[in-house]
């Protein structure tokens, strides 16, 4: 009996949906032939020209919600690390640099340290501690005078750039610890996840490259529990943790099913390093870092309201409800398929699965609701796809109701709007209707129908295009968040969900000698 750890028979395709993933193609096999390290290294520049060439035609980072880091960023790169929580300011800012509400510290430490060793806005002299105010009282309104001097804000902007290379390092990490990796299937992950719109919103929309850098320090972490790295897990989750705290999403239910032996140096890593990087700042800046060490940015009230926020819950039961209430849900479902599956559960396709339907959970009780939001769903669920050895249509599909639902091509005024993007994303709805279209005509020529695609095109047309057809405008600029928050999350989660009950199922049957899943073999 061949140990699975030593091979990658446990990844054969599993049987999914409409289509049996134990189809080979040609394509398949293809992308199972192992690739040299050039070879691999070529594909990791052509995903990083994809996703940078991409975000650059639609204009480069935005420049909104900049002002939620950019003041941390300024303050630590010249050594004021007491001021990158500054308090708020009677000084009127501008609508699109008024400071706050904070992220969470380690992305403005690695912008920070980017930001000094680039001399970014060196130029002008920065603000001298005199000049910050006493306990920085006076620290925004004075940046935020040295940075309009320096021209700095565009140049520290474009830092988010390098988001990219973290959540590459994370997807390689976690395929080759999958057994996906060092073959085709690696480099086609990276371009694909490139070519992602909900992948790159969190720069072109707004500019929350935190984001991006917590999944990919999360799916390194996860890479290390597979390889059973407990204390490197740890690290990495605790600075993802405090990077961005959806990454508690990933977190919870690995610590449920971390060995009882390691789940304690699993914790122990995890504190200490999220003591690390915070600690300082507690230090420092008091009472001002708690809520962006704790909560972040996300906890604001915002003008895109989602089902909790129908329920109109304020202050300690919100909270409850968006932040604590999704950890618990994850904990339950993690202990769910340990006590169905076993050890089995830390297999990359349960595994992968998990995390996928942990982090749905984001969106299901989020306060507010952006396509950004849907980043870290849309990398698991492409991810999960590439370990089960094919891309599903529906995912395809639901990528592409993300992208319509949010429109990602800046216009107008916008601060990274070009002179095409209204034409781009007024008609990006009817170059994907046309692309469904002839497809299911396809379907129809070859005698099939793929359902989930019919759906999906009678949803983007009735939302899409003037209907009734006496209106003005199309149904999508009546409808609420709470709308697409019933529409995507569901679906996203379904296909999260799907592989993780193939597997229980194989289990069971495995279990009571119908087959012998090579998924299940024991070490």
């Amino acid at each position: 009996m061949r140990n699975p750890k030593n091979s990658t028979d446990y990844l054969e395709p599993i049987q999914i949906g409409e289509a049996p993933f134990g189809r080979r193609s040609t394509l398949t096999s293809w992308l199972d032939r192992p690739l040299s390290r050039s070879a691999c290294a070529l594909g990791w520049l052509v995903a990083i020209a994809v996703f940078m060439g991409l975000v650059r035609i639609l204009g480069g980072p935005s420049e909104g919600d900049a002002a939620e880091s950019l003041y941390s960023t300024w303050a630590i790169a010249h050594g004021h690390l007491s001021c990158a929580y500054p308090p708020a300011s009677t000084f009127r800012f501008p609508a699109i640099a008024g400071p706050g509400p904070f992220i969470a510290p380690l992305w403005p430490l690695l912008s920070g340290a980017f930001d000094a060793i680039t001399r970014i806005g060196h130029n002008v002299p920065f603000p001298s501690q005199a000049a910050l105010g006493p306990h920085c009282s006076t620290a925004s309104a004075a940046m935020y005078k040295w940075s309009v001097r320096s021209g700095s804000a565009l140049n520290s902007i474009r830092l988010g750039y390098l988001s990219w290379l973290f959540l590459m390092a994370g997807v390689i990490a976690m395929l080759r610890a999958s057994g996906r990796g060092r073959c085709g299937w690696e480099p086609m992950a990276l371009v694909l996840m490139a070519c992602v719109p909900a992948v790159w919103m969190p720069l072109v929309t707004f500019f929350h490259p935190q984001d991006i850098v917590a999944m990919g320090l999360a799916l390194c972490g996860l890479a290390c529990a597979r390889r059973s790295w407990w204390v490197w897990a740890g690290i990495f989750l605790a600075l993802a943790i405090t990077t961005q705290q959806f990454a508690l999403l990933v977190f919870a239910p690995l610590l449920v099913l971390a060995p009882p032996n390691r789940r304690l140096t699993f914790v122990k890593a995890a504190v200490a390093t999220a003591a690390f990087v915070v600690g300082p700042f507690l230090a420092v800046a008091g009472r001002r870092a708690i809520g962006p060490v704790l909560l972040g940015s996300g906890n604001s009230v915002r003008y895109e309201g989602t089902l909790l926020r129908e329920l109109h819950l304020h202050g300690t039961p919100l909270v409850l409800a968006s932040r604590v209430l999704p950890i618990v849900v994850s904990m339950v479902l993690a202990r769910w398929a340990l006590r169905r599956l076993g050890p089995i559960a830390l297999e990359p396709v349960p595994l992968v699965s998990l995390i996928a339907v942990s982090l749905s959970l984001r969106l299901v009780f989020e306060q507010n609701f952006y396509g950004y939001y849907c980043m870290a769903l849309a990398v698991s669920l492409v991810i999960l796809d590439v370990v089960c050895g094919r891309v599903r249509g529906q995912l395809i599909a639901w990528l592409a109701a993300v992208t319509l639902a949010f429109n990602p091509v800046p216009w107008g005024f916008l601060s990274n709007g070009t002179s095409w993007g209204f034409e781009a994303h007024e008609d990006l709805p009817l170059v994907f209707m046309t692309v469904a279209l002839l497809l299911i005509v396809s379907d129809v020529v070859r005698r099939r129908i793929r359902w989930y695609l019919v759906t999906w095109l009678v949803l983007v047309v009735l939302t899409f295009c003037n209907f009734p057809p006496w209106a003005t405008t199309p149904l999508r600029h009546a409808l609420p968040a709470w709308v697409w928050q019933v529409v995507l999350v569901p679906t996203g989660a379904a296909l999260a969900l799907a592989p993780l009950l193939s597997s229980m199922r194989n289990r069971s049957e495995s279990s009571c000698g119908l087959i012998e899943d090579p998924v299940f073999v024991a070490t």
